[in-house]
């Protein structure tokens, strides 16, 4: 039987209808939770993932480009509130923002239309669901804000330089709300996957401007592997259901995460490196970094005003 404690958290998941988002709130929801799941087609979510409901989960119709998605979530946290407030309880909100997709092109490529359309769902997106939930676990005195972002959000990949470019903004806009949350007993972690065996990696677009003729032959390598790895999924390592496991596990600072937490400063963001592709790729960004700072050392000290 679930534990009072965690019967107190609701998770809100964007983008709850497939792949990372459908396992995250599927263990959320067998570890005893609540959880509200996030599409912009439900009934077709409901169709094709019964066990969600069948566990207790909830289905909420929303596009989180649109302007109007603050509203909605602000709705469904109050109904919530209420329901809690009948049993003078507070509930503890696990946040996840999870909705988005990739995009494969160079950015000159990439008509203006193109590009506002991506940053609504994949920047301001983001910030609306924080807009909309962050007044109540600031209130509450608890909670826990996901952010799941990519291993190329730390690591630049050309052939996916704006979702790059939108994952590394929202990790740092994440670190930046972890110092100012942390005092109000909020934990805030950023989670980058690696590949893993979802329908993601197939679920892309491409610059609509087609491709320039020098970043072709780069380009459509690339593409090359995301169709292989869309036929064959043997090929991508990491396991989804595990993915959802680890993530309960981080909310709840248990299995891995007790002792990582213990030692663990909260006003900083938790950085969750999952898979070993990811954290290979990760390892080497860190000391190409650490080099560069070696290396410059002169040269920083060389623009001081001289004593």
């Amino acid at each position: 039987m679930a534990s009072t404690a965690l019967l107190k958290k609701i998770w809100f998941i964007t983008g709850a209808s497939s792949g990372l988002g459908l396992s995250m709130a599927l263990s959320a929801l067998r570890a005893g939770h609540r959880v509200i799941g996030t599409g912009r087609n439900i009934e077709k979510a409901a169709a094709e993932h019964p066990e969600f409901a069948q566990l207790g989960g909830q289905w909420l119709q929303l596009d989180v480009s649109q302007p109007g998605a603050e509203r909605t979530i602000q709705d469904i946290v109050n109904l919530e509130e209420q329901r809690f407030s009948t049993r003078n309880e507070q509930p503890h909100w696990v946040a996840v923002n999870n909705a988005g997709a990739t995009l494969i092109g160079a950015v000159e490529d990439m008509s203006d239309n193109q590009i506002q359309q991506y940053l609504q769902t994949n920047v301001l997106g983001f910030i609306r669901v924080w807009k909309a939930l962050l007044p109540t676990l600031r209130r509450n005195r608890t909670g826990t804000l996901i952010s799941i972002s990519s291993i190329f959000g730390f690591v630049p990949k050309a052939e996916h330089m704006l979702y790059s470019a939108v994952k590394a903004t929202t990790e740092s806009l994440t670190e930046s709300y972890a110092t100012l949350l942390e005092p109000f007993g909020i934990k805030t972690m950023i989670v980058e996957p690696g590949g893993f065996r979802t329908p993601f990696a197939g679920n892309n677009s491409k610059s609509d401007g087609g491709i320039s003729a020098d970043y072709e032959s780069k380009m459509q390598a690339w593409i090359g592997i995301i169709d292989a790895a869309q036929r064959d999924d043997m090929m991508l390592t990491g396991d989804p259901v595990k993915f959802g496991h680890r993530v309960v596990d981080a909310v709840e600072s248990q299995g891995l995460f007790e002792s990582l937490w213990a030692k663990h400063d909260k006003s900083k963001a938790l950085r969750i490196l999952l898979g070993t592709d990811c954290y290979s790729l990760f390892k080497e960004r860190v000391e190409d970094l650490q080099q560069g700072y070696i290396d410059m050392a002169e040269v920083a000290h060389s623009a001081n005003v001289d004593e």
